[in-house]
């Protein structure tokens, strides 16, 4: 699976949102085969 880590270098990929999680966000993008799904895990700062 792949990982982004910020939302801008996804949607840069061609990536665009599908949901919100947690850590970050869960991206997906078409291809021929169907979806391709990313997450995109953010840092916290403590």
């Amino acid at each position: 699976m792949t990982t982004f880590a910020t939302l801008d270098a996804a949607l840069k990929a061609g990536f665009h949102v599908y949901d919100r999680i947690p850590d970050g966000y869960l991206v997906r993008t078409s291809t021929p085969k169907g979806f391709a799904l990313a997450l995109v895990i953010l840092r916290r700062s403590l």
